[in-house]
């Protein structure tokens, strides 16, 4: 009687290479994706006047009962802008002119309305977004913050600029004459502005933190 060929046994390394696989597919599975944060509601920047006219020019194609259809109504309304008098596009101009006056109020409403939480959630996501590739999405800045203090230079820079000492220099030549001034600048001087800094800074963490804590 023949006997039949016995089933060879795996190799030991490929029973330990198939149980890392199995180990690493169900640490997988397990891990949940990170729940998309939603972004915060803000005013929509309105349309520019180019895009105002072309709303106009479908609303005229819509009246006369014509189909939209966009890639041809896009060509036309481009060749029609383009024979538009600076007068006629200086209307759209006004349009969005006021509407962007009150877009800006806008935001400035609602920028004073959000938390310092959800400023710090909302500039996180942006930044995902930026670390990802996406572009144009600056971060919101809380207008509502205690702002960073100047540092001892800058407040001896201010100093003399105040003091009107250097205003018949143009600007970037002031800014030279600032920085030798304050390299020239005594020990007793540079302590002064030193120990304002500090202090300044002092304050500012304090009212960081305070501001941090709200809800």
């Amino acid at each position: 009687m023949v006997k039949s060929a016995a089933t060879p046994k795996p190799k030991k390394d490929d029973s330990l290479k198939a149980s890392a696989t199995k180990v690493k597919k169900e640490a997988a599975s397990k891990v949940t994706k990170p729940k998309k944060v939603a972004a915060i509601a803000m005013p929509k920047r309105p349309s520019t006047p180019w895009n105002l006219f072309f709303m106009d020019h479908l609303e005229k194609v819509r009246a006369e009962g014509r189909a939209v259809v966009p890639t041809v109504e896009g060509a036309a309304a481009s060749a029609l802008w383009k024979e538009l008098s600076p007068e006629q596009k200086q209307v759209y101009q006004d349009k969005y002119q006021a509407n962007y006056a009150i877009f800006k109020q806008q935001t400035s409403d609602r920028l004073q309305e959000l938390t310092p939480a959800e400023y710090n959630t909302e500039n996180a996501r942006r930044k995902a977004l930026r670390d990802a590739g996406r572009k144009g999405l600056p971060s919101l800045k809380d207008p509502n913050a205690p702002k960073r203090p100047l540092s001892s230079f800058f407040r001896f820079a201010k100093d003399q600029r105040e003091s009107g000492k250097y205003a018949h220099l143009p600007l970037k030549e002031q800014a030279k004459a600032f920085a030798d001034a304050w390299g020239s600048a005594t020990d007793d001087v540079k302590a002064h502005y030193t120990e304002l800094a500090r202090a300044a800074t002092e304050q500012y963490k304090l009212e960081k933190a305070s501001y941090d804590a709200r809800i």
